[in-house]
């Protein structure tokens, strides 16, 4: 039986293919290597989402980190602008003679349009409430117990932010207060100007901001008290407690600006913290996020897909499983009509169909590589004669023989051979001069002729074959259908010529015969 292996890959169909790969013995490894790398292909996809998600959450804590400390700076800023203010107004001597009105006007005009500003106050060296911004009437109170005061009278410099405490001035609403110390012409201490920041301003601030759940912001002076905290764990915003002692705001203080994960001693939550110095004052503003309320639409989304993913791979797995099973009993009667489709019944030799497409991919590849490419038609001679006198079972026979002989003088893995139909054959010889092609024409010429055509019918002699070759050196607008043509007028030349002949295709003439002789069949 002819090779049906020498049948260029385009000679089965896709479907056939995909079955036989489906049926394959290393669709197992490449059914793994699929798995695997969807995945693979699934866990980047996560790592990349997990990691914008991230991304998004710190950046959004970073812009609210940004932001709330640019406003308290601001309004600082503002009420230390005020201190100053009225500082240097209460040390005026043209101040002084003023009338109480008069200069109550002077040295509070900054504070009175400030919605959370307190009480702004001027104290003496005692300690005893001098001026009051907001009321008519002065108060006769000592605030020497307050640590604003005590920091003043201790040589504090600059402005000076004090711990929470309950405002005496206007019913004990929580305030911190931001102080100057007043220092008279020789330098000595005369008293202090404060500025009471209700605690209502940092609340309306951070009751803004929505951080998602178990994340928190603080601000804290840089001794570790806590000014506010939100949410808070006591109900009061944890004003006035001490952190100091806490790893978190430790770590926050030795490395200003450092993001970085710890546990909160409050509450035992992990989070992310990042933290930053407001201005030039001793206040600390951190923001902490949980890392598991921040991913957790990610994580249920993570396990939505990767139960999908493998819920996929499962039945990807099953479903090549079962097509194996079922290809593997389909497989012979698929590859039967395979080779059927492509191969001549009684010769086992490819058949026309078989050769157009083997014809068609030699020449692509011929023209591709610029090589030579040969192509020979054969017919046999007065097989009329035979199927007249000895009949079409003998015939068969015949061809049957004259295609072994055809496919035995053809010898490279490239060469290919086909029933062209009836009693004319066709071979193809790739890479492939004249001088070959007519070497290998010969041979089968003569193999032929010295065959014993039929052994049940001796009295039928001798059978010879005429040969037509056609050799191009093959391009892109090479056509094999002139190939054929060629190969096939110089078959009729050789029948022409007496039959049993080879003869090569010549553009003008005919002249080129080898090894013409003349073989009659009986009668």
């Amino acid at each position: 039986m002819f090779p049906i292996v020498r049948a260029p890959s385009g000679l089965l169909a896709s479907g056939s293919i995909m079955r036989r790969l489906i049926a394959g013995a290393y669709v197992p490894l490449i059914v793994v290597t699929l798995v695997a790398v969807i995945i693979l292909a699934q866990g980047l996809t996560l790592w990349r989402s997990y990691q914008a998600t991230w991304q998004l959450a710190v950046h959004s804590a970073e812009n609210v980190l940004n932001t709330v400390a640019a406003n308290i700076e601001r309004n600082l800023t503002v009420i230390d602008l005020t201190l100053r203010g009225a500082e240097d107004a209460f040390t005026a001597e043209a101040v002084r003679n003023l009338t109480p009105e008069i200069r109550r006007m002077v040295l509070f005009d900054r504070a009175a349009s400030a919605r959370y500003l307190g009480a702004l106050v001027i104290l003496d060296r005692d300690g005893n409430l001098v001026e009051e911004s907001g009321s008519s009437q002065q108060h006769q109170m000592n605030f020497a117990d307050r640590d604003y005061f005590k920091a003043q009278v201790n040589g504090k410099t600059g402005t000076y932010v004090s711990a929470p405490f309950l405002s005496r001035l206007r019913d004990n609403d929580p305030s911190i207060a931001l102080s100057r110390g007043i220092s008279g012409r020789d330098g000595q201490f005369e008293g202090v100007v404060a500025a009471a920041l209700r605690l209502a301003f940092f609340q309306s601030l951070l009751n803004s901001i929505n951080l998602g759940l178990e994340s928190v912001i603080a601000i804290t002076r840089t001794d570790g008290t806590v000014i506010l905290r939100s949410p808070s764990t006591d109900g009061k915003g944890n004003s006035g407690i001490s952190v100091a002692a806490s790893p978190v705001f430790q770590r926050m203080i030795a490395r200003p600006g450092e993001q970085f994960s710890e546990r909160s001693r409050l509450d035992g939550i992990d989070r992310y913290y990042l933290h930053t110095i407001i201005g030039d004052y001793p206040l600390l503003l951190s923001v902490g996020i949980s890392p598991a309320a921040a991913l957790a639409e990610w994580t249920e989304f993570a396990l939505i897909s990767s139960a999908l993913t493998i819920g996929m791979c499962i039945l990807f797995i099953v479903l090549v499983r079962v097509l194996r099973l079922a290809l593997r009993r389909s497989q012979e009667v698929e590859e039967q009509l395979e080779v059927l489709a492509v191969t001549d019944e009684l010769t086992s030799l490819p058949n026309r169909r078989a050769f157009d497409l083997a014809l068609a991919a030699e020449m692509r590849r011929a023209a591709r590589h610029r090589t030579s490419l040969a192509v020979l038609m054969l017919d046999v001679d007065h097989f009329k004669r035979v199927n007249d006198n000895f009949g079409h079972a003998v015939g068969d026979v015949v061809l049957a023989r004259i295609a072994k002989e055809i496919s035995r003088s053809i010898r490279r893995p490239g060469d290919f051979a086909a029933r062209y139909g009836g009693e004319e054959f066709t071979v193809i010889l790739p890479a492939t001069e004249t001088g070959g092609a007519s070497f290998i024409a010969e041979r089968m010429r003569l193999a032929i002729a010295s065959m014993e055509p039929c052994p049940n019918e001796p009295a039928l002699g001798k059978v010879t074959v005429s040969i037509g070759i056609s050799v191009t050196l093959a391009d892109p607008t090479t056509s094999g259908a002139d190939l054929v043509a060629r190969a096939d007028r110089a078959l009729y030349e050789a029948k022409g010529a007496g039959r049993n002949r080879v003869v090569i295709y010549q553009p003008d003439e005919f002249d080129n015969a080898v090894g013409a002789t003349d073989v009659t069949l009986g009668g």
